[in-house]
């Protein structure tokens, strides 16, 4: 779908409830998963996930979401992470502490919700543990990792106020632009990932190089406007190149020594 500007136009507030998720990882206190819950209902957003929560879920939760109480009562708790991204194709965390390298590499929050918009398939925006954000192996299964620019001397936001910023971007951006991006599925890329990590290896590559390859393809990937069609020319290239690599060493252990 490189083009669906023939297709109904699904309001953008029932596009954003079907196709957006929010995680909240370890959230510490009742009140910040109130206020995520109310920033979600003003922008759109329904689906909320508590990644093994330290507190409890109950009426102060209710009683700081106000009007969004329902968001709170129908939050699923999951107890880890990796379940979540599995079940979306797109991975958008939060990040405090930005960088260059692969890991950390980064787009705005504006960015980031134009990528949302554009894009077909399902989304989860994750928020980080309000003490300590999220682990560096939980940022390498993002697919995307949005930083807020905020006072160098105190760059720190609440989580909840965080979340507000990246909610309304995404709201703004689903009301400018339409999905044209028919984005790959999480199972082929993760097909492609395997295949890409088996031809790495099989060139020489080290354990730690080929985890680096891999965060800065993932990153591209989901930086630019990569579809589906673009996943499979490039899964082509990479596995017809393991496959003449693996049956031109079949053959030469076959061939008899002179």
């Amino acid at each position: 779908m490189e083009n669906a500007s023939n297709q109904k136009r699904v309001p953008p507030c029932e596009r954003i409830s079907r196709e957006v998720s929010v995680a909240f990882v370890q959230p510490l206190y009742e009140q910040n998963i109130g206020y995520m819950a109310r920033a979600m209902k003003n922008f759109c957003l329904e689906k909320l996930y508590l990644v093994s929560p330290r507190c409890t879920l109950g009426l102060e939760s209710r009683k700081y979401a106000m009007h969004a109480a329902d968001i709170v009562e129908n939050a699923v708790i999951v107890e880890k992470f990796e379940e979540l991204v599995g079940k979306h194709d797109i991975v958008a965390c939060s990040t405090g502490i930005k960088g260059e390298e692969p890991l950390r590499r980064h787009v705005s929050p504006a960015e980031m919700a134009a990528i949302l918009a554009e894009s077909t398939g399902s989304k989860l925006v994750v928020i980080g543990r309000e003490d300590w954000g999220l682990s560096r192996q939980e940022l390498s299964l993002c697919d995307l990792i949005v930083h807020i620019e905020a006072n160098p001397a105190y760059p720190s936001l609440n989580a909840s106020h965080a979340a507000i910023i990246l909610f309304y971007e995404i709201y703004n951006k689903y009301h400018s632009y339409e999905p044209k991006i028919e984005r790959p599925p999480r199972t082929e890329v993760e097909a492609f990932f395997r295949y890409l990590d088996r031809l790495a290896e099989t060139l020489g590559y080290q354990e730690t190089e080929r985890e680096r390859l891999a965060l800065t393809i993932k990153r591209l990937i989901n930086e630019t406007r990569f579809t589906k069609r673009d996943l499979r020319a490039l899964f082509g290239i990479v596995r017809d190149s393991l496959n003449a690599i693996e049956k031109g060493e079949k053959q030469e252990k076959s061939t008899p020594s002179k």
